[in-house]
């Protein structure tokens, strides 16, 4: 119940009013948002650093028969590597986030100076918590709406049966694990298929983060017997919260009177008649606003799915989508006049959208439930 500001009158005497006997101020109630994101974290410093990355590719081998004239090529001839593939990013992101507290006025609505302490802190605490949320929401859905778009296809993994029941979702369970296993151990065979720039590369199945929506992992984890009692050799999943996943809106537009899909990509007030709504990306957008070409997103899913919806699985090399922070600085500002005192906290990074190196093996699969025969 929302406190009306009054001292309740005594029950025996009228005149007098019972008095408040403590006051409590709750901390911020944000924590643990680590992430996929966080150990994608590079070196950076100032607005406009840049990060390089070089790509090489195999050589080639060419008969030999012991003699000076092997026939293709001799002592003289050139023979340079293939052409590497330079790729690079960019810090030229930067947000602030201000606050202003008082050091005296605000006090008067506080019993003591530990409540009034303790009530600053909390303020000045939510500077740092801002900046948590921010990165969570920002890293997630930017990656994964661009590795979504970005992926080789692998195709899809097939997961209809004619069981029913509990059966049917065993089965769906182990048959994930298998394919997924199946797929991964392709990859430690040298190939060109699996990165952009063409490259010959190899990767192992403990080089990527294998992603699901949130709901998947527990509907697979409690019903998967083998995986109970031999985990080691299986596939690990990593979940993200199903809001996250989704295709980037590359026009602008309206939305209707109801919104269940469309959420927000960057952080940004919206407002609809009169009435201004904050979102963070993954946020969903208020109903009836307007929203501007690749700030938002379709999200794939609009409740949480489980092993018999059709999902997508996402693999992200671990070394992909590097993030690279550049410094982070708090500083404040004393009014005299005022007697209060404006926070800042300033921090930058790069596009996480544009992060996706071509170096790294980017992949994605797609369940299907449905019997193709009933189609």
């Amino acid at each position: 119940m929302a406190y009306d500001g009054q001292l309740k009158t005594n029950l025996v005497f009228a005149s007098l009013f019972n008095m408040i006997i403590s006051l409590q101020v709750f901390d911020t109630g944000i924590s643990d948002l680590g992430g996929i994101y966080q150990s994608r974290k590079v070196d950076g410093t100032l607005f406009g650093d840049t990060k390089l990355y070089i790509s090489t590719d195999a050589l080639k081998s060419y008969p030999w028969d012991g003699t000076d004239t092997p026939g293709s090529y001799n002592l003289l001839t050139i023979k340079r590597p293939p052409a590497p593939v330079q790729e690079a990013i960019t810090i030229d992101t930067f947000r602030q986030i201000p606050v202003t507290v008082d050091e005296y006025l605000t006090k008067q609505a506080f019993l003591d100076e530990g409540s009034f302490g303790s009530f600053n802190g909390v303020i000045l605490a939510w500077l740092q918590t801002t900046k948590q949320v921010y990165e969570h929401t920002t890293y997630l859905s930017n990656m994964l709406v661009s590795a979504e778009a970005k992926a080789k296809d692998l195709g899809d993994i097939a997961l209809y049966s004619d069981y029913t029941g509990k059966d049917a979702i065993v089965f769906k369970a182990q048959e994930l694990y298998r394919q997924i296993e199946d797929y991964m151990k392709e990859l430690n065979e040298p190939s060109r298929s699996y990165n952009d720039h063409g490259f010959l590369r190899n990767y192992k199945l403990e080089d990527f983060d294998i992603i699901v929506p949130l709901g998947v992992l527990s509907s697979v984890k409690k019903l998967d017997v083998p995986f109970l009692y031999s985990p080691d050799d299986k596939p690990i999943f990593k979940e993200v919260h199903w809001k996250y996943f989704g295709a980037i809106n590359g026009t602008g537009a309206t939305l209707g009177a109801t919104n269940a899909t469309v959420r927000a990509l960057i952080e940004k007030d919206y407002t609809v008649s009169d009435v201004t709504t904050h979102c963070f990306p993954g946020d969903l957008l208020p109903a009836l606003a307007t929203y501007l070409a690749n700030e938002t997103y379709t999200a794939t899913y609009t409740s949480r799915p489980d092993i018999s919806t059709d999902i997508t699985v996402l693999m992200i090399h671990k070394q992909d989508f590097p993030i690279m922070s550049a410094f982070t600085v708090g500083t404040s500002f004393f009014n005299a006049r005022r007697l209060d005192i404006n926070h800042y906290l300033t921090f930058g990074h790069n596009d996480v959208y544009d992060a996706h190196l071509g170096e790294r093996a980017l992949l994605k699969l797609s369940t299907v439930n449905t019997d193709p025969e009933a189609e």
